[in-house]
């Protein structure tokens, strides 16, 4: 078997580009084969219904991979059954999850299971599932409970699967949550060739990579190539878009986090003193990826926040504000209550919610610091200095001022009122690699962030019939209980 795509997440648009890959791979005249592992995958729980009555009327995950398969087969695509497990491996796995080190985060993140990083994914997952970048294991026991044991069966199916049909590569999803990790390690085990799908530059977009897409190295190196490889007559204008759109609020691939903020709202300022903003990053995302991102200078955020209001704390003339990420809104309360809570002399925090306007802040720094948020990029675009305290697809691209320690950094801090800012030519390759990065659809037609046809046909109804159901629920609910009787005098 020439492509093997494996999936166990049957997110909307991400098994449709499996499906999308499926046939690109096939019209190339190449034997492909599909599979879907159906386990019960925490993360994957959108069509998962618990209420009886959208187990009756909505769409589930069965139906849709069913619908996939369908069209994959009609395509020429080999759709293959997951093998089934034998009672020992499944006691294996059931001994692998009784023995795991609940107590201790840091240790569940390096728990292996025959070599293969499953401790590290389960974590990552988790800190996505509870929106916690510090989650509570004996409080969420259970549910690092599912995902060991669904991992581990993703892992020994997709490994059985492999030495079964030895394709010459496979492909899937993502490749950081626990269901989607499970499949690279099992192909990494049996050193077959594995790539990686996920969302392009836009939704009309998705892209394959060779490494782990959270990998800032290699995704720096992708940024220089593309830059290397554009057309120069239409790169730089193009590069530019990026960084215009994203200050009037428009989201380039996915959500947009400022489109709420009102523009040019700015708090006052103490004239006399050197303005420096700190913007937060939202973590979760890269909080469990191993050694795919490298912080030199503190272990994590939470550190380096604390570093810099202590330090701001002892100095006469310097006023920090620190803005929240306003994702921090949809994560979880210990998180927000964390970031909200920070107090210290020379100190003012603006709230995740606060419309106060994040390039209007930027316009009155004297330096913006960051910890991997791209905002630091562009700050530089936009003429301020910008220093970088952790690791980011722009680390060593020259338009960021990169403290290898904390002396050095607060050395550079002394003499901020001298810095300038880097070219903002240097900023270009960044904007144009994530405002055309992918490959377009041909089979997939994306509608929206979540939904799409895929081969002119919807995996599931269409858009607006969940819509209409909950409106007939709702007004079913609002009946009252039994007709009124009829009396003689109704007769």
């Amino acid at each position: 078997m020439d492509t093997l795509i494996v999936e166990s997440f049957s997110w909307n648009p991400h098994i449709e580009t499996a499906g999308e890959i499926a046939v690109k791979e096939r019209t190339l005249d190449k034997k492909v084969g599909f599979c879907f592992i159906d386990v019960d995958n925490p993360d994957d729980c959108r069509f998962v219904h618990r209420s009886a009555f959208k187990k009756k009327f909505f769409i589930k995950k069965r139906q849709r991979i069913e619908q996939l398969e369908s069209l994959l087969r009609q395509s020429g695509v080999e759709v293959l059954s997951a093998p089934v497990l034998s009672e020992t491996q499944l006691s294996k796995i059931s001994d692998f999850v009784r023995s795991a080190p609940y107590d201790d985060i840091e240790l569940l993140k390096i728990y292996q299971y025959q070599d293969a990083d499953i401790g590290l994914a389960v974590v990552s997952s988790l800190i996505s599932k509870t929106q916690a970048v510090h989650p509570d294991l004996e409080k969420h026991r259970p549910l690092v409970e599912r995902y060991l044991y669904a991992s581990l069966e993703v892992y020994e199916r997709s490994k059985a699967l492999i030495s079964d049909h030895r394709p010459q590569k496979i492909i899937s999803f993502n490749g950081r949550f626990a269901c989607a990790k499970a499949i690279f390690e099992a192909a990494q085990a049996l050193d077959t060739p594995a790539y990686f799908h996920e969302r392009g530059a836009t939704m009309d977009r998705y892209e394959l990579f060779e490494r782990q897409p959270h990998d800032f190295s290699y995704i720096r190196s992708k940024i220089s190539a593309r830059w290397q490889q554009a057309d120069a007559n239409e790169k730089e204008k193009i590069a530019h878009s990026f960084f215009l759109k994203r200050r009037q609020g428009e989201g380039i691939g996915w959500k947009s986090f400022t489109a709420d903020q009102r523009r040019g709202l700015a708090p006052k300022t103490q004239q006399s003193k050197v303005q420096l903003v700190y913007f937060s990053s939202s973590d979760d995302e890269f909080a469990a990826v191993g050694d795919l991102v490298r912080h030199q200078m503190f272990a994590n955020q939470r550190a380096a926040i604390r570093s810099l209001i202590h330090w701001c704390a002892e100095q006469e003339n310097y006023h920090l504000t620190i803005r929240i990420h306003p994702h921090l809104q949809h994560k979880s309360a210990e998180d927000r209550d964390w970031w909200c809570s920070l107090t210290g002399k020379n100190l003012q925090v603006i709230s995740p919610e606060s419309k106060v306007d994040s390039y209007a802040l930027i316009e009155q720094a004297s330096a913006v610091i960051v910890y991997n948020s791209t905002i630091g990029v562009e700050a530089t675009y936009w003429g301020r200095p910008a220093i970088l305290l952790g690791d980011s697809f722009y680390t060593s691209m020259d338009c960021i001022y990169e403290p290898k320690s904390e002396a050095a950094l607060y050395q550079l801090l002394d003499e901020v009122e001298h810095l300038e800012a880097f070219p903002q030519h240097n900023c270009l390759p960044y904007g144009y690699y994530f405002m055309r990065r992918g490959t377009g659809y041909e089979y997939y037609q994306p509608e929206g962030l979540f939904s799409g046809t895929f081969m002119g046909q919807y995996l599931g109804p269409e858009p607006g019939f969940y819509r209409v159901l909950k409106r007939a629920k709702a007004r079913l609910m609002n009946l009252p209980k039994r007709w009124p009787s009829m009396t003689r005098s109704g007769v």
